[in-house]
């Protein structure tokens, strides 16, 4: 790829690419200058480094994300509206697996850009607690709860957790806990169904 031709979103898209084929964390400019058949410094005049890279590739990855929450939750209140999102956020983070440990680490930077796109995401969930009987703390609260479990069990199953009972789908798992945590809030407005 002649330099000409370069740009961040190529750059970016590479980058994804690769993370297909090697861990995330390991990745360098060389990796990247490599598979793009250019010099390593030549990506300094898009990114100043790796990390800029991948500060990049997170806020296109909340992007995706939060359009593909609101597209799904277009009309859905309640407890539907919890099981789409916990539904949506998992298949966007298989269909994401090999760049989603980039959105754990959103809280390891000051990036404006992942703060707000993370913000959004948040607003998704606040926006989902209005129709149960919740204070604005209880929501706080309860959108902690369900990211951490819908984390806690993404990160557990790219680790290879769930395997050893077979006959135990994972899937049955992640239904049956969302399904406790719904059963565990009141609806204002009896759409708790």
């Amino acid at each position: 790829m002649k330099k000409r031709n370069l740009s961040q979103e190529k750059i970016i898209d590479c980058f994804r690419a690769l993370a297909e084929e090697m861990d995330v964390q390991q990745l360098t400019f060389q990796h990247l200058a490599k598979r793009l058949d250019i010099k390593s410094p030549s990506l300094y005049n898009y990114f100043k480094n790796i990390r800029e890279v991948k500060t990049a590739l997170t806020a296109q990855l909340l992007r995706e994300l939060n359009d593909q929450l609101l597209r799904a939750l277009v009309g859905k209140s309640g407890a539907e509206a919890l099981r789409i999102y916990a539904k949506t956020y998992q298949e966007f983070a298989f269909a994401n697996r090999a760049v989603y440990e980039l959105l754990i680490s959103i809280p390891h930077t000051n990036e404006e850009i992942l703060l707000d796109g993370i913000h959004e995401t948040n607003q998704i969930i606040l926006q989902i607690f209005e129709v149960f009987e919740l204070t604005n703390e209880e929501k706080v609260h309860r959108s902690r709860e369900l990211r951490s479990l819908i984390h806690g069990y993404l990160s557990l199953r790219f680790l290879g957790y769930f395997t050893r009972e077979p006959q135990v789908d994972p899937e049955e798992s992640y239904r049956w806990m969302i399904e406790d945590f719904i059963a565990t809030l009141s609806s204002k407005k009896g759409l708790d169904k």
